[in-house]
């Protein structure tokens, strides 16, 4: 019996050290179940965070928009600025869609900018100036020719015979595509130097008429193909082989019917 004692011993520490094994592997298991939950539950979270901001977005993207602020004369879905002759004169519609940045707009106002005003001084057609914004994304701001529109709506609501002023200095100052563009101080002293108003630099610096452009005036540009300069008389369109003829634009408005609202004639 003697020689039984420490092999009972023996077999105990054994059970023993089963034992702890086993609640040892238990508390593993239930810490792996543990961790397993709350990721599962963290993704769980993120996944509908994901969908309900994918839910808002949709959401929003299916509201109609709301009304946008135009300048006063401009309907809420006119999508161009009105210049030279009225427009129950008759007279034929000349629409030239520009974008401030665009290299071959700055060719065409080099081309056609003095037959241009004078086609508006003389009141040989109604003219449709449709500032456009496509090229944002080519200044390195992300919004050059968003400000740029806005500009020209701001000086035409603030006086429309400085529109084509400006224009033409804005094109005369035409900075390369892919800089940042022309900072909001140098295209206010463009608007001061066409004749505009004080006024017109809280319009500016509010970017007032920027929904404008964006929400109506550039998605009616993406209708006719999206690209700048784009001409249309009376609407028919009048590519870059006609235009860029000296002189052509003119003649065509002119054979249109656009005389002269001073003496009748060519002016």
């Amino acid at each position: 019996m003697a020689a039984s004692g420490p092999s009972q011993s023996a077999q105990e520490r054994r059970e023993a050290q089963r034992e702890a094994l086993r609640t040892q592997r238990q508390a593993e298991l239930k810490r792996q179940r543990t961790v397993r939950t709350i990721v599962i539950a963290a993704v769980t979270v993120v996944a509908l965070v994901l969908v309900a901001a994918a839910g808002l977005f949709i959401y929003r993207q299916a509201q109609p928009a709301g009304p946008v602020a135009t300048p006063e004369g401009v309907a809420e879905d006119q999508p161009y600025l009105p210049i030279g002759a009225p427009e129950d004169s008759g007279k034929p519609v000349l629409e030239i869609h520009l974008d401030f940045m665009c290299p071959v707009c700055g060719q065409f106002e080099e081309i056609n900018g003095a037959d241009l005003q004078q086609i508006v001084e003389n009141e040989e057609a109604t003219v449709h100036l449709v500032p456009r914004r496509f090229l944002d994304t080519q200044s390195t701001t992300g919004d050059y020719s968003s400000r740029a529109a806005n500009a020209l709506a701001c000086v035409w609501e603030d006086d429309p015979d400085n529109a084509i002023g400006f224009q033409q200095l804005m094109f005369a100052n035409q900075p390369a595509e892919g800089s940042a563009g022309l900072t909001d101080e140098q295209i206010w002293g463009y608007v001061q130097e066409a004749g505009a108003s004080d006024e017109v630099q809280s319009c500016m610096s509010s970017k007032t008429y920027q929904p404008w452009v964006r929400q109506v005036v550039d998605p009616y540009g993406e209708e006719t193909g999206g690209g700048t300069p784009y001409v249309e008389i009376d609407g028919e369109t009048f590519g870059s082989d006609q235009w860029s003829k000296p002189g052509k634009m003119r003649e065509a408005v002119l054979a249109a019917g656009g005389e002269s609202a001073s003496d009748g004639g060519e002016g």
